[in-house]
């Protein structure tokens, strides 16, 4: 196949030295005296790809691994009454700037990415089967990205957006007359991650509470089969009260090579990562040189899906990490300057990586004119560096 995908991802930078550098510049690297070191992919919340001063992110999403001391995966997230402190009350959020108008396609890979689809059975005795159900669609995001959510906003024409704590804000969707519209996108739209399973679970738990099911013996049961499945399963005081019960089978989801180049905009605004490193060099005149690249990182379940991008773009390689994540990768100039970034300058990012990505091609620029081999052309890349991620 042939095409494209319009990313405009984080920008990582890192100093490192040559004999020690790796590609990864969408990891954050813990290190435990005591313990192996710990990669953590570091998500949306903070701008996809940190790297800088310090190792903890002040707000980091953590997906598909396991011995994390945070455990607040974007797929899923979890609610609960208490899941996040607000900053005063929640309070819908209006931008002053003009939100762009998003296409389905991006939509749907950006959900790919980062949605999240909720199914919550909360113990409550007000309810007459003491149980209270409900479902969600939710995006959680960095405050940085509020324009985009509003953005997501208008184009469902349903739901609120939400100010968090910790710097983070929510696009949620929770109405049963939402949810409706929600649906007949992505089944218009279909998802191409494996996250089209959770979907499917999802559209079923809906179903089940619009026709009053979940008001039954019968129906709360076959809502908890369903919640066995998705995200991180049932916790126990559920299957305390269900101790019988038979997880449904999780949907299979086909292989599929049908990528359209603005879902692939809008998955690589959630998940992409563009890096700048500058690291010691032995070969270079001045003693440092320029490492980029381009990295979508995903989990391994969706190893098809992040192996035809070679195919897609035409360039790049994958690897795994060995913790359940592949990465694909774009490191040679050559392509990153004829293909990645004419790309995503036609199919743009909407999000707040859009700034880094220019900042990015400007790196791109100054290297394609050697810049990067003088002193003078170096510091201006460190000063490009230096102002991208978390801090612009």
């Amino acid at each position: 196949m042939s095409g494209w995908i319009n990313y405009s991802g984080i920008v990582t930078s890192q100093k490192m030295s040559e004999n020690k550098m790796g590609d990864r510049g969408s990891k954050s690297v813990i290190h435990d005296t005591k313990q192996s070191c710990i990669i953590v992919k570091e998500q949306r919340v903070d701008g996809s790809c940190n790297a800088g001063k310090s190792a903890l992110l002040k707000c980091t999403l953590v997906d598909f691994k396991r011995s994390y001391q945070i455990k607040i995966p974007s797929n899923p997230i979890i609610l609960t009454r208490n899941f996040s402190t607000l900053v005063g009350e929640l309070a819908s959020l209006e931008q002053s700037s003009l939100p762009p108008k998003l296409d389905p396609s991006y939509v749907t890979g950006f959900t790919d990415g980062e949605g999240s689809f909720i199914l919550t059975i909360i113990k409550d005795n007000k309810y007459k089967l003491g149980w209270r159900v409900a479902c969600r669609f939710v995006i959680s995001l960095h405050k940085k990205d509020l324009v985009l959510l509003n953005s997501l906003k208008n184009f469902f024409n349903t739901g609120s957006v939400f100010l968090m704590g910790k710097g983070a804000a929510q696009y949620r969707v929770e109405s049963l007359t939402g949810l409706s519209i929600i649906i007949n996108h992505f089944d218009r739209y279909p998802l191409n991650t494996k996250k089209q399973a959770d979907y499917m679970l999802f559209k079923l738990a809906y179903n089940l509470i619009i026709n009053k099911s979940h008001l039954t013996e019968k129906g709360l049961s076959e809502l908890v089969s369903l919640k066995a499945v998705m995200n991180n399963g049932l916790k126990d005081e559920l299957k305390i009260a269900y101790p019988n019960i038979t997880p449904v089978l999780r949907p299979e989801i086909p292989l599929s090579l049908n990528i359209d180049p603005l879902w692939l905009a809008g998955f690589t605004d959630a998940e992409g990562c563009f890096s700048v490193v500058v690291f010691k060099s032995k070969t270079s005149k001045i003693g440092e040189a320029v490492k980029l690249s381009f990295i979508i990182t995903q989990s391994v379940r969706d190893e098809f899906l992040i192996k035809s991008l070679i195919e897609y773009l035409g360039c790049g390689y994958t690897s795994l990490d060995g913790r359940g994540a592949i990465d694909f990768k774009v490191s040679d100039f050559s392509s990153l300057k004829n293909i990645i970034i004419p790309f995503y300058d036609k199919y743009y990012i909407h999000g707040n990586k859009s700034l880094d990505f220019k900042d990015f091609s400007r790196v791109v620029t100054l290297m394609e004119n050697k810049k990067h081999l003088t002193k003078q052309g170096l510091d201006e890349i460190k000063k490009i560096r230096n102002a991208m991620n978390t801090n612009r």
